[in-house]
């Protein structure tokens, strides 16, 4: 058996499944819902039941709503462990994350982030070695006693629903709490401060209306920060 260099072993790979929000607009390359693989065995959201076809040893949902948890009734435990962020009659096999979850040589360590005042909602830090990757999903914003969690990262995955700055936030009259999702120009000035590298996923109806000009607009928020659009299939190596 030939062995493998230990250089090799070291390398975190990040595949990005699917980049379309939950949203009529599909177009080629950007038309599955969210998913990011990484290293083949640890699979972040479900957005397509398809991604179980990569057999991944856990899954790890970041907020219950269908376009991230496309577990339908009746369907069955995947062949996998499965942590969400809470409990749900629908998912009675699944586990609630309450804190780090070593999958063979990676740790995946869960951020509570703020998007839902229904649902709760997690992003994932996933470290191998000194690698490390932050996926976040949906969001409003990570609150700053949470952020102490992130550290230095080498490349965060984040939401793109909405370019304009503001994005589109509300505040449930009831509980005080803000839902909804964060401009790309505040994420991208969140996250610059743990990273040189964002990429950005999930995107709204207003990346479909011009593809390339929506790219060109994505790569140019960096100021000091490489900022790129994920597409269906993305495949990077750190």
């Amino acid at each position: 058996m030939t062995a493998v260099p230990a250089a090799t072993r070291r390398r975190l790979r990040v595949q990005v499944l699917g980049t379309r929000g939950k949203i009529r607009p599909s177009a080629r390359r950007y038309a599955r819902h969210a998913g990011v693989l990484v290293d083949g065995r640890i699979l972040l959201d479900v957005g397509d039941p398809a991604y179980l076809r990569y057999r991944p040893d856990a899954i790890f949902i970041s907020h219950l709503h269908p376009d991230h948890a496309a577990f339908t009734a009746g369907r069955g435990a995947p062949d996998a462990d499965v942590y969400v962020p809470q409990a749900a009659r629908t998912l009675p096999w699944a586990r609630v994350m309450a804190g780090p979850v070593d999958v063979g040589d990676c740790r995946v360590v869960p951020v509570p982030t703020v998007h839902s005042h229904v649902v709760r909602s997690l992003g994932f830090v996933v470290e191998k070695a000194a690698r490390r990757v932050f996926y976040s999903s949906d969001l409003v914003t990570i609150l700053p006693r949470y952020r102490a969690r992130l550290g230095w990262l080498d490349l965060v995955i984040t939401d793109g629903s909405f370019m304009r700055r503001g994005g589109l936030v509300r505040t449930d009259p009831a509980s005080g709490r803000r839902f909804g999702h964060a401009g790309i120009p505040e994420l991208v000035e969140l996250f610059g401060a743990f990273t040189g590298r964002i990429v950005v996923a999930h995107f709204g109806s207003w990346f479909y209306r011009d593809i390339p000009a929506a790219r060109r607009q994505i790569a140019a928020l960096g100021d000091g920060v490489r900022v790129s659009a994920a597409f269906d299939g993305m495949t990077i190596d750190l």
